[in-house]
Protein backbone atom coordinates (compact mmCIF):
# COMPACT_ATOMS: atom_id res chain seq x y z
CA UNK A 1 0.00 0.00 0.00
CA UNK A 2 1.51 3.32 -0.89
CA UNK A 3 1.79 6.44 1.24
CA UNK A 4 -0.42 9.14 1.36
CA UNK A 5 1.13 12.62 -0.07
CA UNK A 6 0.65 14.15 3.17
CA UNK A 7 2.53 11.05 4.68
CA UNK A 8 4.92 12.07 2.39
CA UNK A 9 4.71 15.54 2.52
CA UNK A 10 5.27 14.53 6.66
CA UNK A 11 8.36 12.28 6.51
CA UNK A 12 10.19 14.40 4.06
CA UNK A 13 8.90 17.78 6.59
CA UNK A 14 10.15 15.86 9.62
CA UNK A 15 13.41 15.13 8.28
CA UNK A 16 14.26 18.43 7.21
CA UNK A 17 13.41 20.07 10.81
CA UNK A 18 15.44 17.04 12.63
CA UNK A 19 18.49 17.39 10.89
CA UNK A 20 18.45 21.40 10.72
CA UNK A 21 17.73 22.07 7.47
CA UNK A 22 14.75 24.21 8.02
CA UNK A 23 16.50 25.41 10.82
CA UNK A 24 14.56 27.52 14.31
CA UNK A 25 12.06 30.38 13.14
CA UNK A 26 12.11 29.57 9.77
CA UNK A 27 8.90 30.28 7.36
CA UNK A 28 7.26 26.95 5.90
CA UNK A 29 6.82 28.52 2.48
CA UNK A 30 3.57 27.06 1.60
CA UNK A 31 3.90 27.82 -2.50
CA UNK A 32 7.50 26.56 -1.89
CA UNK A 33 7.00 23.74 -0.36
CA UNK A 34 3.80 22.33 -2.22
CA UNK A 35 6.36 23.19 -5.83
CA UNK A 36 9.32 21.25 -3.86
CA UNK A 37 7.25 18.23 -2.41
CA UNK A 38 4.96 18.39 -5.70
CA UNK A 39 2.05 18.22 -3.30
CA UNK A 40 -1.42 19.80 -3.11
CA UNK A 41 -2.32 22.45 -0.40
CA UNK A 42 -4.50 20.08 1.70
CA UNK A 43 -2.00 16.80 2.11
CA UNK A 44 0.76 19.86 3.15
CA UNK A 45 -1.26 21.44 5.88
CA UNK A 46 -2.06 18.06 6.80
CA UNK A 47 1.43 17.48 7.24
CA UNK A 48 2.15 20.64 9.24
CA UNK A 49 -0.65 20.06 11.77
CA UNK A 50 0.94 16.81 12.45
CA UNK A 51 4.53 18.07 13.03
CA UNK A 52 2.82 20.99 14.79
CA UNK A 53 1.53 18.57 17.32
CA UNK A 54 4.92 17.26 17.71
CA UNK A 55 6.25 20.06 18.99
CA UNK A 56 8.58 20.85 16.16
CA UNK A 57 6.58 23.98 14.22
CA UNK A 58 4.81 26.70 15.47
CA UNK A 59 1.81 28.64 14.29
CA UNK A 60 2.03 32.48 13.69
CA UNK A 61 -1.76 32.97 12.93
CA UNK A 62 -2.25 34.55 9.62
CA UNK A 63 1.28 34.49 9.25
CA UNK A 64 1.49 30.67 8.71
CA UNK A 65 4.10 28.56 10.28
CA UNK A 66 7.58 28.34 11.55
CA UNK A 67 9.79 25.74 12.89
CA UNK A 68 9.63 26.02 16.49
CA UNK A 69 12.56 26.82 18.40
CA UNK A 70 13.47 26.10 22.02
CA UNK A 71 16.06 27.43 24.71
CA UNK A 72 19.10 25.74 25.51
CA UNK A 73 17.51 25.05 28.59
CA UNK A 74 14.16 23.05 26.87
CA UNK A 75 17.00 21.36 25.20
CA UNK A 76 18.48 19.70 27.90
CA UNK A 77 14.88 18.91 29.15
CA UNK A 78 13.74 17.50 26.60
CA UNK A 79 17.19 14.91 27.12
CA UNK A 80 15.83 14.45 30.38
CA UNK A 81 12.49 13.72 29.57
CA UNK A 82 13.63 11.46 27.12
CA UNK A 83 15.84 9.62 28.80
CA UNK A 84 13.97 8.48 31.86
CA UNK A 85 10.89 7.40 29.60
CA UNK A 86 13.78 5.38 27.63
CA UNK A 87 15.09 3.50 30.45
CA UNK A 88 11.75 3.16 31.92
CA UNK A 89 10.42 1.69 28.75
CA UNK A 90 13.30 -0.84 28.01
CA UNK A 91 12.46 -1.94 31.33
CA UNK A 92 8.96 -2.70 30.61
CA UNK A 93 10.20 -4.45 26.94
CA UNK A 94 12.90 -6.95 28.94
CA UNK A 95 9.36 -7.70 31.13
CA UNK A 96 6.77 -7.98 28.23
CA UNK A 97 8.89 -8.79 24.84
CA UNK A 98 7.31 -11.61 22.65
CA UNK A 99 8.48 -13.90 20.76
CA UNK A 100 8.09 -11.39 18.15
CA UNK A 101 9.64 -8.47 19.35
CA UNK A 102 12.54 -10.68 19.34
CA UNK A 103 12.29 -12.02 15.62
CA UNK A 104 11.53 -8.51 14.78
CA UNK A 105 15.15 -7.26 16.69
CA UNK A 106 16.82 -9.89 15.04
CA UNK A 107 15.47 -8.79 11.09
CA UNK A 108 16.64 -4.91 12.25
CA UNK A 109 20.09 -5.95 13.12
CA UNK A 110 20.42 -8.28 10.16
CA UNK A 111 19.37 -5.00 7.67
CA UNK A 112 21.72 -2.56 9.97
CA UNK A 113 24.33 -4.79 9.09
CA UNK A 114 23.63 -5.12 5.60
CA UNK A 115 23.21 -1.52 5.17
CA UNK A 116 26.86 -1.05 6.48
CA UNK A 117 28.28 -2.81 4.32
CA UNK A 118 30.69 -1.02 1.43
CA UNK A 119 29.53 3.21 1.63
CA UNK A 120 28.35 4.97 3.97
CA UNK A 121 24.39 5.05 3.39
CA UNK A 122 24.17 8.89 4.47
CA UNK A 123 23.04 10.82 7.77
CA UNK A 124 19.50 10.12 6.58
CA UNK A 125 19.85 6.38 6.68
CA UNK A 126 21.61 6.75 10.16
CA UNK A 127 18.53 8.78 11.68
CA UNK A 128 15.93 6.47 10.22
CA UNK A 129 18.06 3.70 11.88
CA UNK A 130 18.69 5.13 15.11
CA UNK A 131 14.57 6.27 15.67
CA UNK A 132 14.21 2.82 14.07
CA UNK A 133 15.87 0.87 17.05
CA UNK A 134 14.16 2.98 19.89
CA UNK A 135 11.21 2.34 18.06
CA UNK A 136 11.32 -1.24 18.10
CA UNK A 137 12.08 -1.55 21.76
CA UNK A 138 9.12 1.38 22.98
CA UNK A 139 6.77 -1.78 20.94
CA UNK A 140 8.06 -4.58 22.61
CA UNK A 141 7.33 -2.54 25.93
CA UNK A 142 3.87 -2.94 25.14
CA UNK A 143 2.69 0.59 26.47
CA UNK A 144 1.21 2.87 23.54
CA UNK A 145 1.51 6.02 25.82
CA UNK A 146 5.31 5.44 26.26
CA UNK A 147 5.57 4.74 22.19
CA UNK A 148 3.78 8.16 21.67
CA UNK A 149 5.98 10.05 23.96
CA UNK A 150 9.21 8.71 22.46
CA UNK A 151 8.57 9.21 18.99
CA UNK A 152 7.31 12.83 20.35
CA UNK A 153 10.93 12.86 22.06
CA UNK A 154 12.97 11.62 19.64
CA UNK A 155 12.04 14.28 16.95
CA UNK A 156 12.91 16.96 19.42
CA UNK A 157 16.40 15.55 21.04
CA UNK A 158 17.75 14.76 17.82
CA UNK A 159 17.06 18.14 16.44
CA UNK A 160 18.55 19.81 19.39
CA UNK A 161 22.33 17.85 18.01
CA UNK A 162 21.81 19.57 14.73
CA UNK A 163 20.89 22.49 15.50
CA UNK A 164 23.52 22.72 18.35
CA UNK A 165 25.74 21.64 15.45
CA UNK A 166 27.16 18.68 17.46
CA UNK A 167 28.46 15.47 15.23
CA UNK A 168 25.83 12.91 15.88
CA UNK A 169 27.27 8.92 16.76
CA UNK A 170 26.99 6.60 13.63
CA UNK A 171 25.21 3.72 13.64
CA UNK A 172 28.53 1.74 12.85
CA UNK A 173 29.82 3.25 17.10
CA UNK A 174 26.73 2.05 18.36
CA UNK A 175 25.61 -1.30 17.23
CA UNK A 176 27.58 -2.99 19.80
CA UNK A 177 25.15 -0.69 22.07
CA UNK A 178 22.16 -1.62 20.24
CA UNK A 179 23.31 -5.30 20.74
CA UNK A 180 23.56 -5.05 24.67
CA UNK A 181 20.05 -3.60 24.72
CA UNK A 182 18.44 -6.19 22.72
CA UNK A 183 20.22 -9.04 24.44
CA UNK A 184 18.93 -7.71 27.94
CA UNK A 185 15.53 -7.91 26.92
CA UNK A 186 15.43 -10.90 25.61
CA UNK A 187 17.25 -12.33 28.70
CA UNK A 188 13.96 -10.85 30.68
CA UNK A 189 16.32 -8.72 32.91
CA UNK A 190 14.90 -5.21 33.22
CA UNK A 191 17.73 -3.92 35.55
CA UNK A 192 20.06 -5.08 32.71
CA UNK A 193 17.84 -3.42 29.85
CA UNK A 194 17.34 -0.45 31.87
CA UNK A 195 21.47 0.01 32.49
CA UNK A 196 22.25 -0.79 28.96
CA UNK A 197 19.87 1.92 27.31
CA UNK A 198 21.27 4.69 30.36
CA UNK A 199 24.79 3.31 29.16
CA UNK A 200 23.42 4.03 25.32
CA UNK A 201 22.16 7.27 26.30
CA UNK A 202 25.10 8.71 27.89
CA UNK A 203 28.21 7.54 25.54
CA UNK A 204 26.74 9.76 22.69
CA UNK A 205 28.52 13.76 21.58
CA UNK A 206 25.98 15.41 24.18
CA UNK A 207 29.12 15.91 27.17
CA UNK A 208 29.65 18.60 24.83
CA UNK A 209 26.43 20.23 24.72
CA UNK A 210 26.05 20.04 28.49
CA UNK A 211 29.10 21.40 29.00
CA UNK A 212 28.64 24.48 26.85
CA UNK A 213 24.80 24.97 28.89
CA UNK A 214 26.84 25.26 32.09
CA UNK A 215 27.83 21.86 32.81
CA UNK A 216 24.91 19.90 33.20
CA UNK A 217 26.74 16.50 34.77
CA UNK A 218 23.41 14.62 33.00
CA UNK A 219 24.49 13.79 29.62
CA UNK A 220 22.15 11.95 27.43
CA UNK A 221 22.13 11.12 23.45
Amino acid sequence: MSKRKSDEAYGELRRRIVMAELPPGALLDEKALTEALNIGRTPLREAVLRLEQEGLVTSMGRRGYVVATATPADMMRIYEMRREIECFTAGLAAERRTQEDLDRFDAFLNRIEEGLKGASPGEAWELAADEEFHRIIAEASDNRFAQQYLAFLFGLSVRTLYVSRIPVTLVRDEIASYRKVLTAIRMRDPAAARAAMAHHLTINPLQAMAESLGGVKRQVS
